[in-house]
């Protein structure tokens, strides 16, 4: 098992560093379980993946450039997801990075604020497919 797991982890990891070019994706969830599962999931599809845990750090990777979407969870410390979204529409950064908000939080008053706030899609955590979330961040990317 062991052995499995070691060339499965090999073969994404040259995967990601031989697409220097990939798609990066900042992943925003402060579950560590659910943020390294989503990073594995976007490395093994052809995507570059950074996570932060924080909407605090969210925002400074937003501002620093470089990325081509944001997987934002709503439910995190320092600031929320709705936070970093109003801070995006401020600097007029949704229009240039897309977001998909994926959250607990699923409430069509959540859903329909995130929306108003620059969010190209929501997803519940809990009803999540990754494939079909990977597929949908390929046809905004």
């Amino acid at each position: 098992m062991k052995r499995f797991q070691f060339h499965f982890f090999k073969k994404i990891k040259m995967k990601t560093s031989e697409g220097a070019s990939a798609p990066t994706v900042l992943v925003v969830e402060d579950e560590p379980i659910l943020s390294k599962a989503l990073q594995l999931e976007l490395d093994s599809a052809g995507f570059h993946s950074i996570a932060v845990d924080n909407g605090q750090d969210a925002l400074k990777k937003i501002k620093a450039g470089g990325l081509d979407l944001v997987l934002l969870d709503l439910l995190i410390p320092v600031k929320s997801g709705f936070e970093v979204l109003k801070e995006m529409q401020k600097a007029d950064l949704t229009q240039k990075i897309p977001v998909i908000v994926l959250s607990n939080l699923g409430q069509d008053e959540d859903k329909r604020k995130t929306k108003e706030l620059g969010a190209k899609d929501f997803f519940v955590k809990s009803d999540t497919d990754l494939g079909k979330l990977v597929s949908l961040i390929r046809k905004i990317i």
